[in-house]
């Protein structure tokens, strides 16, 4: 076996148990302030330490988990101050997005044929989780279609961030998402990059309040 074959499956491991942690972690399996003790996480998975260490690792640089010395990793509890970094970051790169994905769509080198299928699946269906997922998918196929890897990378850990506060906070914008969103992918099909730009920009800024005043109503109870 070569150092190659070594390494790899060990990385694939490590991702296994990544997305598994996060999943429980944005499910509520997990609440804030949870221990997650390398030892259970093992014996859960049947892997041994090195992978779960490394799925921990990169839960506590995706904000997920803080690690505190000679006590392991703990779920991170949101704040307002989470909230709003997350939406400044958003701000940063999604109307830039919109507006090259608009202008790829002009240019014949992108197309909108999977946003109008998350619009769809995010108006029709009966899940709430599943509708979410949609839309936060959207926002992803956008920051896709810019065809900018490094603002594909730069939302990844958002997207997480984004379904968990979600989930928490009990979003209720169902309606307001698809108006925004319908509006927002025409402004992209008609290549009308200024447009897509700023119907970004107001859809974030219309979306942080609610998220805050939910928090706030979350914590006091």
């Amino acid at each position: 076996m070569t150092e190659q074959d070594q390494i790899e499956p060990r990385n694939a491991l490590g991702d296994d148990v990544y997305a598994a942690l996060l999943r429980s972690i944005i499910e509520g399996e997990y609440p804030a302030h949870s221990r997650l003790k390398e030892r259970e996480i093992s014996q859960r998975f049947a892997v041994s330490r090195v992978p779960v260490r490394e799925a921990l690792r990169r839960l506590e640089a995706d904000g997920f988990v803080v690690s505190e010395q000679n006590r392991g990793a703990r779920v991170v509890a949101v704040t307002t101050t989470d909230i709003n970094d997350i939406f400044d970051l958003r701000l940063c790169i999604e109307p830039f997005a919109a507006s090259r994905a608009a202008e790829r769509v002009a240019a014949g080198e992108a197309s909108t044929t999977r946003l109008r299928q998350l619009l769809v699946m995010a108006e029709t269906s009966t899940d709430p989780d599943t509708a979410q997922g949609a839309n936060l998918d959207f926002h992803a196929e956008i920051v896709s279609m810019s065809a900018n890897a490094g603002l594909v990378r730069a939302l990844a850990p958002v997207r997480g961030r984004m379904e968990w506060i979600f989930r928490l906070t009990r979003d209720q914008r169902g309606v307001e998402h698809a108006l925004e969103h319908r509006q927002l992918l025409e402004a992209i099909d008609a290549g009308n990059e200024r447009s897509a730009a700023a119907l970004t920009t107001a859809h974030i800024e219309m979306g942080r309040a609610p998220i805050l005043t939910a928090l706030a109503d979350l914590l006091e109870n």
